[in-house]
């Protein structure tokens, strides 16, 4: 597998702001990670930025398939890709994790006090 040791100078440095974590919509990242070969790949891509060949590669996942999961990844926002010496580079956008991260914190705290409540 080929690592790159830097983020490509096309990729935005930018983080998340609330209007992108408002666009964060938790059924579409929840469904993307439901799905064990998308988890497989985001394993992946938190190690390292990877090319859809090095991805094939690693997970034995024909190339059409592979790029089947990105495109549900990247329209969840879970990741991103750039172009980088003629192959799509894909790496795992963080600041969506944090957003999602942080508002299964909220249900959790909302849910820690109902759960000490008496059912009836």
């Amino acid at each position: 597998m080929k690592v790159l040791p830097r983020a490509p100078a096309s990729w935005s440095t930018r983080s998340v702001t609330a209007a992108d974590a408002a666009e964060v919509d938790n059924e579409a990242v929840l469904h993307a990670l439901a799905e064990p070969r998308r988890i497989q790949l985001m394993r992946l891509l938190a190690d390292t930025q990877l090319c859809t060949r090095d991805l094939v590669t690693a997970t034995g996942m024909a190339q059409p398939l592979v790029s089947h999961h990105l495109r549900i990844l990247r329209q969840a926002m879970l990741v991103d890709s750039t172009i980088c010496s003629n192959l799509r580079v894909y790496r795992v956008r963080a600041d969506t994790l944090r957003v999602l991260g942080t508002r299964l914190a909220e249900m959790a705290a909302k849910a820690a006090v109902t759960s000490r409540l008496e059912p009836c």
